[in-house]
């Protein structure tokens, strides 16, 4: 007996569902269509006259997002990463809350034209930060689930990069 038979082994294979998956055309297009049903809810929601009340809004869109781009790839929602993207997005939007006050009030002897602006304002940005996330969890999924683990100044460049992006993008989205 030679060197070079396979034997069969009862080990487990090493490669999760995840590492096999093939990426397909349609995954890839439903995956976009979900980034870009959640990126119009969260722009809705920028239109919600409380600061406060929009970014619970937009944190709960963006997690129910996560788990439908999960099954778009179907694979597990990954529920630690959700969990930890709640936390991080409300600690995050504790700096826009406060802006988003202090815009309030420094615009509030101009009713109309000063909730215009910013219901505006937080639409936009509001939906670029969905955009930039649901790009995060897409690239992530599509990686075999790898990416998120990888080094938090190359997910800080990418969010930056999808952000900047969703800021071109989303005001697109608004138009039929």
């Amino acid at each position: 007996m030679n060197g070079s038979e396979n034997k069969p082994s009862n080990a487990p294979s090493a490669a999760s569902p995840v590492d096999e998956m093939i990426i397909t055309d349609e995954m890839r297009l439903a995956a976009d269509n979900i980034i870009k049903k959640y990126v119009i809810l969260a722009m809705g929601a920028g239109l919600i006259p409380s600061a406060l009340v929009d970014v619970v809004a937009v944190t709960v869109l963006e997690v129910k997002m996560i788990g439908d781009l999960a099954g778009a790839y179907r694979i597990p929602i990954p529920h630690r990463l959700v969990r930890y993207k709640v936390l991080i997005s409300l600690i995050a939007s504790l700096g826009s809350v406060y802006l988003s006050i202090r815009m309030h009030t420094a615009l509030k002897d101009a009713p109309v034209v000063g909730y215009l602006f910013s219901a505006g304002m937080l639409s936009i940005t509001g939906g670029a930060a969905v955009y930039a996330v649901g790009k995060i969890f897409q690239k992530h999924y599509e990686s075999g689930g790898t990416f998120l683990s990888s080094d938090n100044s190359v997910l800080r460049r990418y969010f930056k990069e999808k952000y900047q992006e969703g800021k071109k993008v989303v005001p697109g989205y608004a138009t039929p």
